[in-house]
């Protein structure tokens, strides 16, 4: 495996996180998320705060047993009831074969960082992965892509009920799972993985009674014996550490809305979009009522669902945190929230709308007297094949002028430099010459008959017209000589940057591992990269 550094420009506000701008940085508790003395800062702030550690190890190790994860990582969950421990926590909805690319990079990110500060701060720190199974948004999460017909294909599967109830929750159908599988290996095609990958995903699907189980397994198979911790946020079990805070988030409900209004309002101001969506009192929390998930705001006698066909005074809502948590579950705003009351975060991995939706957050903390973790871009990656690198050599093309201009100006170079034959005008040519000759013919055949003209007329379209067949044979060969290195420049594009969008958004990494191998987790998760902001381009 080898290793190149770029820096893409794909995000201002995350590149200008990342190099310090004061007008960006100032929304951020920890300004500088590269510098590893903003850990020992952390590290002291952490000392002030109390966290529920002997239920949140209960909770991990039942919870991590039950998805298959190796004794490193049970090791790693008993390391959290020590008082000094902390964790780097990374998260992301239960992807189905663990989603996109950017999901395994976040891992890896978390697994790295948590080695690196370890090692820094001389404590216990361990990776945990926070799946978001109380998210509802199936659309998000219930499909592959695939590389087919030179675009992407959303390769979807169907949810068994039309309820937005949250992922944990969804109907699972084992038997009707099975038929999208084999499709989506089939689009990746038959290689000398295929056939044992195939068999021990589907064992593991077997064993999987959700989507979030699902995701949690394959999780635990490619990174548990780097220690890596599962949660399942939409779990009952785990929603039981919760009562205390979400008690807080309603008595406090108005003043964590207007925090967040504020500081929105000020992101604005300074020329950047809102990264979340404002609402009259949204109350940031979802209540669950015959299985479906609804959005509260406030009113006059209570909270409320948006259409107010469901209503409930703060005092039942109170009384429903403490006997049923499991019936609640955080929007994007309170989810931070009850993340820093449950974990001891020394840092969060966050991709780039993360980092921008953590920037309305600060005065939210400020509420509840906490300032926010250390917010650390996760690792950003390209994965180049053999077969595609052998692609860029023939055209002289490298990973970063792909990743950073695509590939339809260097086609039109291309083809402009090796322009095939022309062959119009020397047929035409052969053509006029061979008629005109030809007309000798003519004479001669009226001279000594003038019923053979016909016959020479008849003779001549006869030559001509397989002069024409002969242009078309050499127009098919040109074009196939053209067509062929042309459409490798839209092979190229595919992989590395499919419909114009980074590689780690769009593929899967099966589609890699069947390729190259399980051995191609283990290599990237052992490589020791930097956390730098530049972009990763790993030649595989």
């Amino acid at each position: 495996m080898r290793l190149e550094e770029m820096q893409l420009h794909t995000s201002p506000f995350l590149e200008g996180y990342s190099n310090g701008d004061a007008e960006v940085v100032r929304f951020f508790d920890y300004k500088s998320p590269y510098d590893k003395h903003e850990w020992a800062k952390r590290q002291q702030e952490l000392k002030r705060y109390s966290f529920p550690r002997q239920g949140l190890t209960d909770y991990l190790t039942s919870y991590n047993q039950k998805v298959g994860s190796s004794p490193k990582t049970i090791e790693n969950i008993q390391k959290l009831n020590a008082e000094d421990s902390v964790a780097v926590v990374g998260g992301q909805q239960a992807g189905l074969l663990t989603g996109p690319l950017l999901v395994i990079y976040k891992c890896i990110s978390t697994i790295q960082l948590a080695k690196q500060a370890e090692k820094e701060l001389n404590v216990p720190v361990v990776p945990i992965f926070w799946i978001a199974g109380e998210d509802h948004d199936m659309d998000e999460i219930n499909h592959v892509m695939v590389p087919k017909n030179n675009t992407a294909k959303k390769v979807s599967l169907k949810s068994a009920s039309s309820i937005k109830s949250s992922a944990s929750q969804w109907e699972w159908n084992r038997d009707e799972v099975q038929p999208w599988l084999k499709e989506v290996f089939r689009s990746f095609g038959e290689t000398a993985f295929t056939s044992d990958l195939v068999a021990e995903t589907e064992r593991i699907l077997k064993e999987s009674d959700s989507i979030v189980t699902f995701f949690a397994k394959l999780l635990s198979k490619w990174f548990s014996e780097d220690g890596l911790i599962v949660l399942d946020s939409g779990d009952p079990a785990f929603k039981k550490l919760q009562s205390m805070m979400l008690k807080e988030m309603i008595l406090h409900n108005s003043e964590i809305d207007k925090a967040f209004n504020l500081r929105t309002e000020e992101l604005c101001k300074s020329g950047y979009s809102a990264p979340i969506e404002v609402q009259d009192n949204n109350a940031h929390l979802f209540y669950t009522k015959d299985q479906e998930r609804i959005l509260l705001y406030r009113d006059e006698n209570g909270f409320s669902s948006k259409e107010k066909d469901f209503t409930i005074s703060k005092a039942e809502l109170l009384e429903e945190a403490v006997e049923h948590p499991e019936k609640f579950s955080n929007n994007v705003v309170t989810r931070p929230l009850m993340q820093e009351f449950l974990l001891p975060v020394l840092s969060f991995v966050a991709g780039p709308g993360e980092i921008a939706y953590w920037a309305v957050l600060g005065k939210v903390f400020s509420q509840f007297n906490r300032t926010m973790p250390i917010l650390t871009p996760r690792l950003s990656f390209t994965l180049v094949t053999a077969e595609v690198n052998e692609l860029l050599h023939s055209k002289k093309l490298t990973v970063k002028q792909v990743l950073e201009n695509g590939t339809e100006e260097y086609k039109r170079e291309w083809f402009t430099l090796n322009r095939p034959i022309e062959t119009y005008e020397t047929v035409q040519s052969v053509r006029a010459e061979f008629t005109s000759s030809y007309e000798k013919l003519i004479k001669l055949a009226e001279d000594i008959d003038p019923k053979l003209l016909s016959v020479a007329d008849h003779n001549l379209k006869r030559i001509l017209s397989e002069i024409d067949y002969m242009e078309d044979k050499l127009e098919q060969r040109v074009r196939k000589k053209v067509k062929e290195p042309l459409a490798e420049f839209d092979e190229i594009m595919l992989q590395l940057k499919p419909t114009g969008i980074l590689q780690e958004r769009i593929w899967n990494i099966y589609q890699f591992i069947n390729e190259e191998g399980s051995c191609l987790v283990d290599n990237l998760v052992q490589y020791p990269y930097q956390f730098n902001g530049k972009h990763k381009i790993v030649y595989v």
